[in-house]
C-alpha cells in the first residue's frame, strides 16, 4: 500500500495528464479516422480508472482493459 502511494498513484496522474494532453493532440486526427472513442478510452480513461477508482494497493492484471459500460 505504501508503494501504491508514493509511487503508483502519483505516476498514474502524471500518465492521465499526459493522456489528456495526447488525446487533445490526436483529437483531429481520431475525428477523421472516426476512433474518437476508442483513443479516449485508452488515452484518458484506463488511466484515470486506474489511479482514482481502484482500492489501495489493488493492482489488477495492468494490461487487462477495465469494464467500462457502453452507454
Amino acid at each position: 500500500m505504501l508503494l501504491d502511494i508514493a509511487l503508483a498513484r502519483p505516476l498514474g496522474l502524471v500518465g492521465t495528464c499526459l493522456g489528456v494532453g495526447a488525446f487533445l493532440i490526436s483529437l483531429p486526427f481520431s475525428a477523421l479516422s472516426g476512433t474518437i472513442k476508442q483513443s479516449s478510452k485508452r488515452l484518458v480513461v484506463y488511466p484515470a480508472k486506474f489511479t482514482f477508482t481502484r482500492g489501495l494497493g489493488d493492482f489488477p492484471g495492468y494490461m487487462e482493459p477495465y469494464e467500462i459500460v457502453e452507454e
